[in-house]
């Protein structure tokens, strides 16, 4: 005779944060769920709480708690909504394992952000990857999932390990109870045969690999550590409070927390009132505009309460997020540096900004002084520096094509001594730091590898300048990249960190291209500094 078959459950587990291990109405919307049945697990405190739904056929997950003991009749509803949160207690510890649509129970600012992520990393093999996900840290936030229908190692799936953060990862296995593969984000997801006799192991070795250090292909990732000091967090918040307030927006945006279906979605909404606009992508300055119409005023409390929807094209909201998780800030001390991501904040790690800064200690000072910047925009200043200075020729504005994705692009700025790129640039914001840095990189790149780039290029370089013979590769070495950026400040030393990161990253590239590259503060007329900024703007330390 045939043995049946064992059929796998697919568990996705959850850590509650410390303190509210008891008290279950703290992680889970108990106004949306049947009341509690108390399951009779082995060595675990269990209560099963299921969503309020009308009576269908259940779904074949069921069978889990249905064939463990008897269960009230119809306690499972329909079987495309029916959803479970089973809430487990083990030792000072509150797991919540949903089921279905169960996640809809959840509380998430209940929930530890990292927990499946880190149990995960300590669980994989870093050479059989199959999928990641990661954010960006600087002010061009990608969020972008990479995946293989092969074992990777994490440095395939194109993974900066300066700039990107870990969001979710799935892999080989290294833990026989966590069956084959592994994935983590905020769950930790294992696919497995398991019956709840068997949950306790399993909850056991997730405390354990939670609380164990990475090992040593993964250690890059502290590089940006969630604060977990509640007062700290707190503290940060007020700080944040104080820069919303004054609306200094300049290191901040709001963006989507994790990875869309774009093709599900039409826009976002800050409330599902008919009326209310739908906006196609997320910008603070929609949410500000909202806020500022109701009279409410922007603290971190408030943004904790206030959704974003995903709408649907009936405009219905298909997934909501808090205005919290959706804003992305940088907030800097004389010491520390600390960031805002997906509700939470992170300290860079200060062996992380001390390599950065070590590194940018040999990055040459551009032996030249620029005039004093005192015009309002910068095309202005670059054709008075052109017309004003010898041995300098224009290129602003002059875009050639280049095709893939930046389609065209300046060269730089401007030209000295017919060898001398230099790429200008009003600081404003680390956005536009990011996008000097990148400029000056592609352009470069493609200056020495594209010999299609140079034909167009040389139609429209000064004479001075122009290439002798386009099909040949220039010689990197006889050419400088410099990067001009018009403030008062003293840069690199002064300048916001993940523009350091970036610029660390544009540095490094271009010298192994055998570039030379300089940096350039251009001094700015103080009154058009006071102008540019609005209002002058005291800077708050955190204590």
């Amino acid at each position: 005779m045939r043995t049946p078959k064992k059929r796998k459950e697919k568990l996705s587990i959850y850590l509650a944060k410390p303190g509210i291990e008891c008290d279950a109405s703290k992680a889970v919307n108990l106004e949306n769920s049947k009341p509690p049945i108390e399951m009779e697990v082995q060595g675990l405190e269990a209560h099963l709480y299921v969503k309020k739904e009308p009576p269908k056929p259940p779904p074949p997950w069921t069978k889990l708690f249905t064939d463990h003991q008897d269960l009230p009749e119809d306690i499972f509803g329909g079987r495309k909504s029916v959803g479970a949160a089973l809430v487990v207690r083990l030792d000072e510890n509150l797991f919540v394992l949903t089921f279905g649509t169960g996640f809809h129970l959840l509380k998430n600012e209940a929930i530890e952000r990292d927990f499946g992520l880190r149990v995960t990393l300590n669980s994989v093999d870093p050479d059989k990857l199959r999928s990641l996900d990661k954010a960006s840290y600087d002010h061009n936030p990608l969020n972008s999932r990479t995946q293989s229908s092969i074992d990777l190692g994490v440095f395939d799936l194109d993974v900066d390990s300066e700039m990107d953060m870990l969001y979710a990862v799935t892999g080989a296995s290294t833990v026989p109870i966590f069956g084959s593969h592994v994935t983590g984000r905020d769950a930790l997801t294992l696919v497995l045969e398991v019956n709840l006799n068997g949950l306790k192991e399993i909850l056991s070795e997730c405390l354990l690999r939670y609380k164990s250090s990475l090992p040593k292909d993964f250690e890059w990732v502290e590089n940006i550590q969630r604060v977990k000091d509640k007062e700290l967090h707190e503290v940060l918040d007020l700080e944040l409070d104080d820069i919303l307030g004054k609306g200094e927006f300049k290191n901040m945006w709001l963006g989507e927390p994790e990875i869309i279906d774009w093709e599900s979605q039409v826009g976002y909404s800050f409330d599902l009132y008919q009326k209310t606009p739908r906006h196609v992508v997320l910008k603070i300055e929609d949410l500000v505009k909202y806020f500022s119409e109701k009279s409410i005023p922007l603290t971190s409390e408030i943004l904790k309460d206030q959704s974003i929807h995903i709408n649907d094209s009936e405009y219905n909201s298909i997934k909501k997020w808090s205005a919290y998780r959706c804003l992305y800030a940088e907030v800097s001390t004389e010491n520390e540096q600390y960031i805002l991501r997906n509700g939470q904040w992170y300290i860079v790690n200060t062996d992380f900004v001390a390599s950065v800064d070590k590194y940018l200690e040999g990055f040459d000072v551009y032996d030249f002084k620029f005039p004093t910047y005192s015009h309002d925009r910068e095309e202005d200043y670059n054709a008075f520096v052109a017309s004003s200075l010898e041995n300098i020729e224009l290129m602003d504005k002059k875009f050639v094509k280049i095709g893939g994705p930046h389609d065209k692009l300046e060269f730089c700025d401007l030209i000295r001594d017919s060898s001398e790129f230099i790429h200008v640039k009003y600081y404003r914001s680390s956005a536009t730091l990011s996008h000097l840095f990148s400029q000056g990189f592609v352009a470069s790149e493609a200056f020495i590898g594209d010999a299609d780039f140079r034909k167009r290029l040389n139609d429209k370089l000064p004479k001075s300048s122009k290439l002798s013979c386009t099909d040949s590769r220039p010689d990197p070495s006889k050419y400088k990249i410099v990067y001009a950026v018009a403030t008062n400040r003293d840069i690199p030393k002064e300048l916001p960190f993940f523009s350091k990161v970036t610029l660390k990253n544009a540095l490094k590239t271009l010298k192994t291209l055998n570039f030379s590259v300089s940096i350039s503060a251009i001094e700015v007329d103080p009154v058009l500094e006071i102008k540019k900024k609005g209002k002058p703007a005291k800077e708050k330390k955190l204590s």
